[in-house]
């Protein structure tokens, strides 16, 4: 059976008994449904953003985090867990457990809810948000999507209503409904019933089957790689790596001297990536091409940048699961994960 054969409506059924293609297609519908949530904050200014989470909680951080600096806004700092030694004086506090039982996070909960800065808790219940109503701390409940990899457009757009909340998004509140947009329409061309050579995610999957994917991003786009990265470990069960401009041009460009065929380059582009940057991926491009080891180059869509991170994310998470398809792999337990969790 040829590769594409193997990503046709049927036999992507019959695959997946789970049923984690409807998680997928169901992302743009949780986004705009999250974003409608209002949190109360109270009217001072922050020069700052701390971001408190862990796995694939942070996540929503990362991307926020690379909004912000591709837009010139507030800095947001993403921890894991352990907060910084630093002052964080005038600072807004987001704490992010999808489960809200994420043993760390509650730890930075407490410990961040101690340095006397506002606090903001998001979570689908658990002791996050048995945290925050002892503290009569604001909290937004989001749902869950059966697993909490599944889940990030809750938290994400959580996050984001945080920030509006915040005053934090005047003049780029537009972003969010062109956001929105860009999700249904990206939606769209990579669902399963959209045929292969009609859907980038299933292409895309194709290009890295059986191959070590090296994923390559710019300085606004790392969120993303490392996303990709994790989503590839948890749905295909493979190993996947992720660096980012400027140094993958000073250091990992040296590594393809040789070539290697077992290794893929797939490289994330963004038409709003820094103009340096840019024409940096296209002499990188060229250098990969002269060894014979041509790139899968992932575009971004959309007209803001929030709907161009947004759109990379939503491709690739799609085809880390046309990969795990392709592989015969079931791609919603995570066995070895929660052994781990159980003998902690």
């Amino acid at each position: 059976m040829m590769a594409d054969d193997k990503l046709l409506r049927e036999n992507i059924a019959a695959a997946d008994p789970k049923k984690v293609y409807e998680l997928y297609e169901s992302w743009p519908g949780r986004a705009e449904e999250t974003l409608k949530q209002k949190v109360e904050l109270t009217a001072k200014k922050y020069d700052r953003v701390v971001y408190l989470a862990v796995g694939g909680s942070a996540t929503a951080g990362d991307i926020i985090s690379d909004w912000m600096l591709s837009s010139g806004r507030t800095e947001i700092s993403v921890f894991r867990g352990g907060l910084p030694r630093l002052k964080l004086g005038n600072a807004l506090a987001i704490v992010c457990s999808t489960s809200g039982d994420t043993s760390e996070t509650i730890s930075m909960a407490q410990a961040v809810r101690n340095s006397g800065v506002d606090v903001v808790t998001i979570s689908h219940g658990g002791r996050l948000a048995e945290m925050a109503a002892k503290e009569g701390l604001p909290h937004i409940e989001i749902g869950l999507a059966k697993a909490p990899r599944f889940s990030l457009p809750y938290s994400l757009f959580a996050s984001v209503s945080v920030l509006r909340a915040a005053s934090l998004l005047e003049g780029i509140e537009w972003e969010l409904d062109d956001a929105i947009s860009v999700m249904k329409n990206v939606g769209t061309s990579i669902a399963m019933s959209r045929p292969t050579p009609e859907n980038p995610a299933k292409l895309a999957a194709i290009a890295i089957d059986h191959k070590d994917p090296c994923i390559y991003a710019s300085s606004v786009t790392k969120s993303i790689a490392r996303r990709f990265k994790n989503s590839l470990n948890e749905n295909a069960k493979m190993h996947a790596r992720f660096d980012s401009a400027p140094d993958i041009f000073h250091n990992e460009v040296e590594a393809w001297e040789s070539g290697d065929a077992s290794q893929h380059p797939v490289i994330l582009r963004r038409k709003n990536d820094p103009e340096a940057e840019s024409r940096a991926f296209d002499a990188f491009d060229v250098v990969l091409r002269e060894r014979m080891m041509a790139p899968t180059r992932v575009d971004a869509v959309g007209r803001s940048n929030l709907a161009q991170l947004v759109s990379l994310c939503y491709t690739l998470d799609f085809t880390s699961y046309y990969v795990a398809i392709l592989n015969g792999i079931e791609p919603f337990e995570i066995s070895l994960i929660d052994d781990l969790k159980k003998s902690r």
